[in-house]
């Protein structure tokens, strides 16, 4: 199994190769290569982006194709992942909560 290959496994769905191509070149990742076990915390590392961008998108059509993803499942893949590997901009964006560090500028 290539690296690329693996990714899709842990992604989950189909997204734009050029994506996933982008996602690995950024994690310095060579999708052809061959996958094994200690690649996983950089392949699960990389998709955190990529899911994060298809996020908005849950649902496509063209033409006479359409497809459409579950979009609470990818939230909750994600929002693992980013919590699994520190990710606290993703986490925020995502479950919206506003953390206040000083008062003192609001008064």
């Amino acid at each position: 199994m290539t690296i690329k290959e693996a990714f899709h496994q842990f992604l989950g769905f189909d997204v734009d190769s050029q994506a996933i191509a982008l996602a690995l070149l950024n994690a310095g990742l060579d999708g052809s290569a061959e996958y094994n076990a200690s690649l996983k915390p950089q392949v699960e590392r990389s998709t955190i982006d990529v899911l994060f961008q298809s996020i908005a998108v849950t649902s496509e059509s063209e033409s006479q194709y359409s497809t459409s993803k579950d979009a609470k499942l990818m939230r909750e893949r994600l929002l693992y992942l980013a919590r699994k590997y520190g990710r606290k901009d993703i986490v925020n964006a995502i479950t919206g909560t506003v953390i206040v560090k000083n008062i003192s500028r609001m008064r």
